[in-house]
């Protein structure tokens, strides 16, 4: 019974994809643990899309970051991040990352029919905390939560209200605080492992109460992870 309703509620969330302007990003989790040290990742997500994630250890103490998806009804999102990385001992790992992103999303409302359209950026900082692969483990496992600041910049066509033909689109600009959580597990070789990725997303508007911004509140990724 739990399997049929986690397979139903995976169905639901690929049917309303095309109604959201945001969903969670598939970002991976790096754990940088030395100078040098380079991750580069990539694969789909359940909100269809592909994305890719290239970290790497700059110094014994900064690491740099860049994302970047693309996904159904011409969706797309660019991030870039530095941060300082910690070896803790025991293969565990902390990161904090201060960023910057950039999207476009559209939703469509077929009843009216409408269309909700535009860009985006982000202001972020994420923490994350793991366990990378040993010589008698190539199993690691991590955790991430991004919070931030969402500025929105999106246009209404008969989204949100019916307008007379003649009447211009309605534009939106939004303010929102971001929080999106991630969790990744990685299993493979001693350099290539395969990843799964499992995000979530809410957001606060500050502006525009009235109108919820439509956007998915869970995404899952599959992917390959190399280390080099």
């Amino acid at each position: 019974m739990k399997i049929k309703s986690f397979t139903f509620g995976l169905l639901i969330t690929v049917m309303l994809s095309s109604c959201i302007v945001y969903h969670p990003q598939s970002t991976d989790i790096p754990l940088i643990s030395k100078k040098n040290d380079l991750r580069v990742d990539a694969g789909i997500s359940l909100i269809p899309s592909a994305q890719a994630t290239i970290s790497y250890g700059l110094t014994d103490k900064i690491a740099v970051q860049g994302f970047g998806s693309i996904g159904s009804e011409e969706r797309y999102y660019l991030q870039a991040a530095t941060g300082l990385y910690k070896n803790l001992g025991n293969s565990q790992v902390f990161e904090v990352y201060g960023g910057f992103g950039h999207g476009y999303g559209n939703a469509y409302k077929g009843a009216n029919p409408g269309h909700l359209y535009g860009n985006y950026q982000l202001y972020f900082t994420q923490f994350n905390f793991g366990k990378i692969a040993t010589e008698h483990s190539n199993f690691e496992v991590g955790v991430g939560v991004k919070a931030g600041y969402l500025n929105s910049y999106l246009t209404d066509d008969n989204y949100y209200s019916v307008k007379p033909e003649t009447t211009p689109n309605v534009e939106y600009h939004d303010k929102s605080l971001l929080f999106e959580p991630v969790g990744v597990m990685r299993v493979g070789g001693s350099k290539l492992r395969f990843s799964l990725r499992l995000g979530g997303a809410l957001i606060y508007k500050f502006t525009n109460t009235e109108n919820n911004l439509p956007y998915s509140k869970v995404n899952i990724g599959l992917g390959l992870n190399y280390r080099l």
